[in-house]
């Protein structure tokens, strides 16, 4: 990893985040840090820590249960974010407290190639990414599963994600959490089965926030009232999406066009500015609200309509994964969702060749997103089955 080298650099020494310094030596200690052998009977869990309450409280709610606990964390932005500095420390401070060993995992080059990047690109392509999503995938449950599992010899990760591993007459399922508002099962959709079965999820079981709080309160965490981060990490505090985009996507204007009238209302100044389902912020004054109804970013149009113009009844997913034994080959009815914070709804699922899936809703749903998620849950709406990208 070379991290006493790099940690010599000057971005790193003039950084101006909190903790920079106390950021590196945590790094280099626990990167460097020797593995131990697992007890005798004991089984080996490493826990993905972010230095946040939720999985602060996983690696104590783990070590009572009697598993062998490791703490985990993805040093993921070179400087400047809000979970790379306080968090790394925090975590590293938790596992301190617990007694346990914490490891530092080198991921910037990967975090900055397939997630930071991927951020302005899908904007260009007028695609609205879920970064956080494919963090999950391809970080927490990629790499840092794979270094739990192969170099530290666990036998499970444990997060601090809001949703249940159950197992059930059809096989090992992931269920909602036991708190329908915390619920994180949608952003999970792409863990394969082989990773799920090798995950624990201890949060999904409770009920409130409040109790995962109380958790950490009474084991004295030196995380138990830190606030919860809302925003995306690898934006600075204090920017807006847009602010970060402009410094990586140059203004291209171009008309914005009423999608019913086919009239010239404004000018925008980049299609990366707006998102299926805006209201606010278009730019335009009208006589009625008007919304972004699609985006057309090699033509440079943004085009606007009456909210009603934004209801579409199917949409085609791609790169599908099936969180089943067996992955569906035929039609068949089930919950869908289009976003984290919209309902699960009735619809017609049909896989299609090249893993990909059709959706049919009963009704008409609003501001389908290109680059969204897809999920895709049982009739119960208790399990989620798959998902896929939003085409």
């Amino acid at each position: 990893m070379q991290l006493e080298a790099e940690l010599k650099e000057a971005e790193l020494k003039e950084a101006s985040i909190p903790h920079a310094s106390q950021v590196a030596e945590v790094c280099a200690l626990a990167s460097s840090r020797a593995v131990t052998p697992v007890p005798p009977g004991k089984t080996r869990v490493a826990v993905l820590m972010s230095g946040g309450v939720d999985s602060s409280a996983t690696a104590l709610l783990m070590q009572k249960a009697g598993y062998d606990v490791v703490g985990v964390t993805g040093w993921l932005i070179k400087s400047g974010s809000r979970c790379c500095d306080t968090g790394m420390v925090d975590a590293a401070r938790v596992c301190e407290q617990l007694g346990i060993e914490h490891h530092a995992v080198d991921l910037r080059e990967l975090f900055k190639t397939e997630i930071m990047d991927q951020f302005p690109a899908s904007y260009a392509k007028a695609r609205t990414p879920l970064p956080c999503s494919l963090c999950n995938t391809l970080i927490k449950w990629g790499s840092l599963l794979n270094y739990g599992i192969k170099y530290l010899k666990a036998s499970y990760i444990a997060t601090g994600h809001y949703a249940r591993v159950v197992e059930t007459e059809h096989g090992t399922r992931l269920a909602r959490a036991a708190d329908p508002k915390k619920d994180q099962s949608y952003v999970l959709w792409g863990i394969t089965m082989d990773q799920l079965r090798k995950t624990k999820l201890p949060l999904g079981d409770y009920t409130s926030k409040e109790e995962i709080r109380a958790i950490a309160l009474e084991g004295q965490l030196v995380s138990a009232n830190r606030p919860d981060s809302q925003d995306l990490c690898f934006i600075p505090q204090g920017q807006t999406a847009q602010t970060y985009l402009s410094n990586f996507l140059v203004a291209a204007p171009g008309p914005i066009i009423h999608t019913i009238t086919g009239k010239t209302l404004g000018e925008h100044q980049g299609t990366h500015n707006y998102t299926i389902g805006q209201r606010r912020g278009i730019g335009i004054a009208a006589d009625e609200p008007l919304y972004v109804t699609s985006l057309d970013p090699e033509l440079r149009v943004v085009y606007v309509g009456p909210q009603s113009a934004l209801y579409r009844d199917e949409l085609t997913a791609s790169q599908t994964n099936w969180l089943m034994d067996e992955p569906p080959t035929e039609p068949f009815e089930a919950l869908a969702k289009i976003r984290y914070n919209s309902q699960a709804t009735p619809a017609l699922i049909t896989p299609m060749p090249d893993n990909q899936v059709m959706v049919k809703f009963r009704e008409a749903q609003p501001a389908i997103t290109p680059g969204q998620v897809l999920g895709i849950y049982d009739e119960t709406n208790t399990y989620i089955l798959g998902g896929g990208w939003i085409d």
